[in-house]
């Protein structure tokens, strides 16, 4: 009787154990990540293009690696507004950012990125250039994905 007792505090234990681990583990990486990116720009408010699922920001070189910085890998709804300075995502809960349009590399699609897969060309993602670091933004569109999609490729394409 007692073993069961035992055997379940322990189980109960190793899990709030492993639970601590990933939670420190992830934010050493972010205070080690924001040490060598610079702070993104702050959002500025403009033309609202589309609302979306911010999904997740990648290495451009590590694809398989998050960035973290700067509450960079937080899945999350966002809106995507365009003004003369760039693309804004606001993020609701987490930290606006600006993605200057000089820093903009290109916009594509795709069906995954770090830990998340669609069917064929559900994300939108854009590469650019935070600092020196190559990164890669994807989104997911929700609604109207075909037309919303191209009104942001004609946005960046006029902007760049």
């Amino acid at each position: 009787m007692l073993t069961r007792e035992v055997i379940g505090s322990v189980l109960v234990s190793l899990v709030f154990a492993v639970a601590a681990f990933i939670y420190f583990r992830v934010k050493r990486r972010r205070l080690l990540q924001e040490q060598s990116l610079p702070e993104p720009f702050a959002a500025k408010a403009g033309r609202q293009l589309f609302s979306c699922l911010y999904v997740a920001s990648v290495f451009g070189s590590r694809p398989l690696e998050r960035v973290w910085a700067y509450g960079l890998g937080i899945r999350g709804k966002a809106d995507i507004q365009t003004s003369n300075e760039g693309l804004s995502i606001f993020r609701q809960g987490e930290r606006d950012l600006l993605i200057p349009f000089s820093s903009i590399i290109s916009l594509d699609r795709s069906s995954a990125t770090i830990d998340r897969g669609v069917e064929r060309d559900g994300l939108a993602q854009l590469r650019w250039m935070l600092g020196s670091t190559e990164i890669i933004t994807s989104f997911r569109i929700t609604q109207n994905q075909e037309a919303n999609f191209s009104n942001l490729q004609h946005v960046v394409e006029e902007f760049k």
